[in-house]
C-alpha cells in the first residue's frame, strides 16, 4: 500500500494541486462559489503553465485549473469558507493519501461529466474496467450499454470531443493510465474501491461544520451549525426547521448534484433518511440546497466548511454563530414579519432534538394529523379526538389527578370552552375533570393518547416513548 500512496502522491493531479495549495498559502478571496476570483486566475494559471484563454470569466472556463482547485479541496489541500480559500495540511501517507486521491478523482470526475455521484462513480469504473480488461473492450460500446444516466452525463457538454479520450486523460493525470494507456497497480485498486456501491464508500468522520445560508433575503440570514458526519439528510431537514424556525407544516427536499432526497412518505425520489452526511461530502458534493415550502419556495444554500474533530463535552448538533432575522412563514409579501436570531433558544431546541424528544413529538404530531383528517375547526377536531380516543381507550381506566388516584369512566366534549373533560371517579369526589390535567401510566395506550392531545393544545407532552408492539391508529389511517 505504501507503493501505491506514493504513485499516488506523485500523479500529476495531486502534484498540481500540491502546487496550487502553496499558492494560496494563508489565503486569498474566492468567489460566492468558492472558486478563484477572474483576477486571480492569470496567475493562478501561471504557477500551473496554464495558458489563459482571451475571454475568461470564471474557473470553469479554464479546465485546466478548474480540476486541479476541485481536486485541491476534494484532498483537503485546501479549505474554502467565509469567502476565503486557505491551504490546509500537506498530504498524510499510507492510506490517508489513497483516501484522498480517490476523492479528489471522483470530484475530477464529477465537474468533468457534470453527473450525479452514482453516475461519475460508475464512469469511473467502466473506464477502469475497459482498460483493465485483456484485450480492452471498446469504451463507448460499454456506455452505451449502461444506464441513460451515465450515457446522458459521460456525452453532455463534449461537443465534438470524444468523451472517452478525455476519460482517458482523466485517469493519466490520476496514475490510473500509464503512457501506453495501460492500466496501472494504482488504477487496479481505485477499481476495487470503485466496485463498491457508493453508499458503502467510506465516509467523512467528525463534525461537520455547514453554513446554511436563505437564499434571498436581505439583510443576509445564515446559520453555522455543527453537525456529526453520521447524522441523516432527514436529521438536517430537523436541524433547518429549528435553526430558520419554520414550522414544518410545508414539503421539502434537498438537491444533491442532479439527485433529490426527501420524506418517501410524500413520493420523494430518495430517502433522505438513508444517506448520512457523511456519504454526501465524503467524495465531492461540499454544496448541497434544500428547499421548504414548494409554494414559497425558501431555498437554503448549505455549504460544508470543514470538519473538525469531536469535543467531548459539546452535545451535537450546535448553533455555533449566524447572523440576520429569518422571515416568519406564510404572512404574504405584504406585511412581513421577522424571527430574530436567537442563538440561545436555538441551542435549546438542538439540545432537545438531541435527546430524542422530537422523535416522540414527530410521532405524536402524525397521530394528531390522522386523528384530525378531513376535521375542519376546532370542533370539528375536538370530535375527532373524541372518536377515537372513544375507540382506542379501554374505559375503565386509572389516572391521577393532581397526585390524587381516580378511575376515568368516560370521555366527553365540553362545547363552550371546546376541549375534553373526563367523567372521574375519586375517593373524595366524583365528576367532570379536564382531560388535560389527568396523568396516565406510562407505557399505555391511554398516556400516548393524553400527550398527543397535550401537542395539540400547545404543551408539551407527558409520553416518552409510543406503546410497546402499539399499532399507531392502524385503522384509521385512510
Amino acid at each position: 500500500m505504501e507503493h501505491l500512496a506514493g504513485t499516488a502522491r506523485e500523479c500529476n493531479a495531486l502534484q498540481q494541486a500540491l502546487a496550487l495549495a502553496k499558492w494560496v498559502g494563508p489565503g486569498r478571496p474566492v468567489t460566492a462559489k468558492g472558486v478563484l476570483r477572474r483576477a486571480d486566475l492569470p496567475e493562478a494559471g501561471q504557477v500551473l503553465g496554464v495558458a489563459m484563454p482571451q475571454s475568461v470569466r470564471s474557473t470553469a472556463d479554464v479546465p485546466a485549473l478548474q480540476r486541479p482547485w476541485t481536486a485541491a479541496v476534494a484532498a483537503g489541500l485546501l479549505s474554502v469558507s467565509d469567502g476565503r480559500a486557505v491551504s490546509g495540511p500537506t498530504l498524510a501517507d499510507g492510506d490517508a493519501v489513497l483516501e484522498a486521491w480517490l476523492r479528489a478523482l471522483a470530484a475530477v470526475l464529477a465537474v468533468t461529466f457534470d453527473g450525479d455521484e452514482p453516475d461519475v462513480l460508475e464512469i469511473g469504473r467502466l473506464v477502469l474496467t475497459a482498460l483493465a480488461a485483456e484485450p480492452a473492450p471498446d469504451l463507448q460500446k460499454i456506455i452505451n450499454q449502461s444506464s441513460y444516466e451515465v450515457y446522458d452525463a459521460f456525452h453532455r457538454g463534449f461537443g465534438d470531443r470524444d468523451p472517452a479520450e478525455a476519460a482517458l486523460e482523466l485517469m493519466a493525470a490520476f496514475g490510473a493510465v500509464d503512457r501506453q494507456r495501460r492500466i496501472t497497480p494504482l488504477g487496479r485498486w481505485a477499481l476495487t474501491s470503485l466496485r463498491d456501491s457508493p453508499d458503502t464508500q467510506s465516509e467523512l468522520e467528525g463534525i461537520c461544520q455547514l453554513k446554511i445560508t436563505l437564499r434571498y433575503v436581505q439583510p443576509q440570514c445564515l446559520r453555522r451549525v455543527l453537525v456529526p458526519s453520521s447524522a441523516t439528510l432527514g436529521d438536517l431537514h430537523d436541524i433547518i426547521q429549528i435553526a430558520f424556525n419554520w414550522d414544518g407544516d410545508h414539503l421539502h427536499a434537498f438537491k444533491v448534484g442532479r439527485r433529490q432526497y426527501g420524506d418517501p412518505y410524500f413520493d420523494a425520489e430518495h430517502d433522505e433518511d438513508k444517506i448520512t452526511l457523511g456519504a454526501v461530502f465524503a467524495v465531492f458534493a461540499k454544496r448541497l440546497s434544500y428547499i421548504y415550502d414548494f409554494g414559497d419556495s425558501w431555498m437554503h444554500d448549505i455549504t460544508l466548511e470543514k470538519v473538525i474533530e469531536p469535543d467531548p463535552d459539546t452535545a451535537y448538533p450546535v448553533c455555533s454563530g449566524g447572523r440576520g432575522d429569518a422571515p416568519v412563514e406564510d404572512v404574504g409579501p405584504e406585511n412581513p414579519q421577522w424571527t430574530p436570531f436567537d442563538q440561545a433558544e436555538i441551542n435549546t431546541q438542538l439540545a432537545h432534538l438531541a435527546s430524542g424528544a422530537h422523535d416522540v413529538e414527530a410521532l405524536l404530531r402524525d397521530d394528531i394529523e390522522v386523528i384530525v383528517t378531513d376535521a375542519y375547526g376546532e370542533h370539528e377536531q375536538m370530535t375527532a379526538f373524541l372518536t377515537v380516543l372513544d375507540e382506542e381507550i379501554k374505559f375503565p381506566v386509572p389516572a391521577t389527578l393532581l397526585g390524587e388516584p381516580v378511575v376515568v369512566t368516560k370521555l366527553v366534549e365540553d362545547d363552550a370552552t371546546v376541549e375534553l373533560r373526563a367523567h372521574c371517579r375519586a375517593k373524595r369526589a366524583t365528576g367532570l375533570m379536564s382531560f388535560a390535567d389527568l396523568e396516565f401510566l406510562p407505557g399505555t395506550v391511554e398516556a400516548w393518547l393524553h400527550s398527543a392531545y397535550l401537542v395539540y393544545l400547545g404543551r408539551p407532552p407527558v409520553a416518552t416513548a409510543p406503546p410497546a408492539d402499539w399499532d399507531h391508529l392502524a385503522q384509521w389511517r385512510s
